[in-house]
């Protein structure tokens, strides 16, 4: 009999869930307080969120099955791993730990000579990357890759181009990512860096400076969608052939890698022809 209930349950957990709704609140181990902006999603999936200020989040999992693995994960802390199952009736806090890392003696020469990498200007015929929505898409990010040199460089500014946008503030959060190949690695950047962006359009300019960002190499830097406030109805514009009221657009280059995942754990998208136009200034 204990076989058989033994098999039942296995055969049970195969079934795919139908409606299954996803949920919790994630604190910080040490000081018990909500964390928030970070990442939950079903591995290789869309499915996914971020949390919000009280550290909760909740999001459907329909059709996926029982023992997918959901990761939770945030700049600066050790990611957790749970499956379906485990977080379907899930009442406790997860918490977080603060990840120690080991930094690199770099020697950086003090030097004013200054270059940009990356998908600078763009082109009319390339169109344009972004999000629509006002919800919908947390956690989705889009970027460009871009070759630092080999010699370590300190990253001074960010430069993003804006085709157009509905809010008064967008609030995205910057990834930059070792990649080998076309392989795209581990997270480079050791805190979280929020960026409010509250132009309409046009070049905005991200002073990175404070930051202390030193990297060489191939690198994936990515932006990635968290919140928005002051939705502007006056800018509908037609995307698509449909009239729509939310949105973040920018605009593209031609010949650049562009980096694409819809979902915090989903597989990305290698763009070979345009990127969004992004680029960095950094220090040699």
């Amino acid at each position: 009999m204990r076989l058989i209930s033994i098999c039942i349950l296995i055969i049970f957990l195969q079934f795919e869930i139908h409606g299954q709704v996803l949920k919790g609140r994630i604190i910080d181990s040490k000081t018990n307080e909500p964390l928030e902006y970070v990442s939950v999603g079903i591995i290789k999936t869309t499915y996914g969120t971020i949390t919000n200020k009280k550290g909760q989040f909740i999001f459907e999992a329909k059709g996926q099955d029982l023992l997918s693995i959901v990761r939770i994960s945030m700049i600066g802390y050790e990611p957790q791993e749970f499956t379906v199952v485990e977080l379907e009736n899930n009442n406790k806090d997860i918490k977080l730990v603060e990840t120690t890392f080991k930094l690199t003696e770099v020697i950086i020469k003090p030097t004013t000579k200054e270059r940009n990498v990356g998908a600078t200007g763009f082109n009319i015929f390339a169109g344009w990357s972004g999000w629509g929505g006002l919800y919908f898409g947390k956690g989705y990010e889009m970027g460009t890759i871009i070759d630092l040199g080999n010699q370590p460089v300190e990253i001074k500014n960010l430069h993003v181009l804006l085709h157009r946008q509905a809010f008064d503030t967008i609030y995205v959060r910057l990834h930059i990512r070792s990649i080998k190949d076309t392989l795209i690695l581990d997270e480079l950047l050791t805190e979280n860096i929020i960026i409010p962006i509250t132009k309409e359009s046009g070049w905005t300019l991200i002073d990175l400076e404070p930051y202390n960002i030193v990297l060489s190499g191939n690198v994936g830097l990515t932006l990635e969608w968290l919140k928005v406030k002051g939705l502007n109805k006056d800018r509908i514009m037609k995307i698509n052939d449909k009239m729509v009221e939310a949105y973040i657009l920018f605009k593209n280059k031609k010949n650049h890698y562009g980096l694409y995942r819809w979902g915090t754990e989903a597989k990305w998208i290698i763009n070979k022809k345009h990127s969004p136009s992004m680029y960095l200034t950094i220090k040699e």
